[in-house]
């Protein structure tokens, strides 16, 4: 019945807004028409000049109706310009290539732009052969230090041909500057597919920030959570029951599907570095569930032999913070601790902000549409040139992932964005980047 209520309360918000902090009634939540910055009906991979474009009929190196992007990122620039990243995973063949930017000739096309490889193809052509290049980016993040940060799945159609690797791109130069190959007991081949990435950078050591990042990756699959030190080149594995998926849902749509985000708390000055807390839910889920940073953080509590109370305790700091009566999929958190996440299958954006209770008062639907809001495999917040958090999703035509039946001019996939205090204040939405700006 808990369950049930908090489903009902959801949907409610949607119509009647909710109670602000002087007990007035917030007007009713309005259809947000988000900013669209790309959109396809059909995926444009190009090769640059000197490569031979595969045959459309070579099933092995390119299949059109293969080419599901899962990963979107944002790099501002100076001025207004801007860079649009799109990871395309292997995860069956004819992909030909999984990491793409979109052709600065067409930086300002909305509709059906080139996409081009990232950082070249020269990356992406051996097809598993070799492992030194990219296999199968699957997920990206931009850090404070104008890195790419990627995740390589190094499988193709669930076959591991490389071990997963970590690798950093210098955003300015546009050059590997890091790599590092997660163990083999740290994954399962052909099983874990990586479903999000977070990085931390640590700004407390003037001139050594940017060695000091922390990375954060879920394998739904798995039921785990992969731990990077980039400054001691160390990796752990962690594990959890709330990692797994809810057995009472049914995993017809799903599938078995466990821990499926990441999210960590901000930097704040108002705040207490030991009160940061690394947030994460199983797609299988109803549940949201935190624990503290500074633990899994700590290599030597997953990596060494533990005593039974130990083992305790270490389970006890996984706390529920609460049920949102529903799934959820994307999931991102802003500067301020506000954390974001779509609701599956009910076109819509939720946030909470992480000092606030888990309940149906302070889940706050703050965007709906049904026409961009649809399956939401990639959730972002970026700062802009001008110091202010956007948000942007990759939204796809969930047909597409289950092998339904699309016509042929339908949008299969955009990329739409709104400033964060445009949703939060419930105002048309905006961004910085030129071709987009309101006139």
């Amino acid at each position: 019945m808990l369950l049930l209520f908090l489903s009902c309360a959801q949907l409610l918000l949607h119509w009647v807004g909710a109670a602000n902090a002087d007990g007035n009634v917030e007007p009713p939540l309005r259809r947000k028409e988000f900013v669209t910055l790309h959109k396809w009906t059909e995926l444009k991979l190009t090769l640059p000049d000197g490569y031979q474009q595969p045959a459309p009929l070579d099933a092995l190196r390119y299949a059109q109706d293969k080419l599901l992007p899962v990963d979107v990122d944002v790099e501002y620039g100076d001025d207004g310009y801007h860079r649009t990243f799109l990871t395309i995973p292997r995860l069956s063949h004819g992909v030909p290539y999984s990491l793409a930017v979109v052709a600065d000739s067409d930086n300002s096309t909305i509709l059906n732009p080139n996409l081009v490889p990232y950082p070249s193809y020269d990356w992406h052509s051996s097809f598993g052969q070799n492992c030194s290049s990219l296999t199968s980016a699957i997920r990206t993040f931009i850090d404070d230090c104008w890195r790419l940060w990627v995740v390589d799945l190094g499988q193709i159609n669930a076959i591991q041909y490389c071990a997963p690797q970590i690798l950093a791109f210098d955003l300015v130069t546009d050059q590997l500057i890091h790599r590092y190959i997660i163990p083999a007991s740290q994954y399962t081949p052909g099983v874990s597919i990586f479903t999000a990435l977070a990085v931390d950078v640590d700004p407390s050591v003037p001139g050594a920030e940017c060695s000091n990042a922390m990375i954060y990756i879920a394998d739904p699959w798995g039921y785990g959570l992969i731990v990077y030190n980039m400054q001691q080149g160390q990796s752990w594995r962690i594990q959890n029951a709330h990692m797994q998926p809810d057995e009472l849902l049914t995993p017809e749509k799903t599938g078995n599907s466990g821990i499926f985000t990441v999210s960590i708390s901000p930097r704040r000055h108002d705040a207490e570095a030991a009160n940061r807390r690394l947030y994460f839910h199983a797609l299988n889920s109803f549940l949201e569930v935190s624990v503290p940073l500074f633990l899994v953080n700590n290599a030597t509590l997953w990596t060494l032999p533990k005593d039974v109370e130990t083992q305790k305790e270490l389970l006890n700091e996984f706390r529920v913070v609460g049920s949102r009566g529903i799934q959820c999929e994307s999931e991102a958190m802003d500067s301020d601790g506000n954390l974001y996440c779509s609701l599956i299958s009910s076109s819509a954006l939720i946030a909470w902000r992480e000092d606030s209770e888990y309940d149906s008062d302070h889940l706050k639907v703050v965007a709906y549409n049904p026409d961009k809001l649809r399956f939401v495999t990639g959730l972002k917040v970026n700062r802009n040139n001008l110091d202010e958090d956007e948000l942007w999703a990759l939204s796809s035509n969930p047909e597409l992932f289950v092998g339904g039946n699309v016509l042929l001019d339908d949008i299969k996939f955009q990329i739409i964005g709104c400033g964060v205090k445009n949703l939060l204040e419930n105002e048309p939405c905006a961004v910085v980047i030129n071709h987009l700006r309101k006139a």
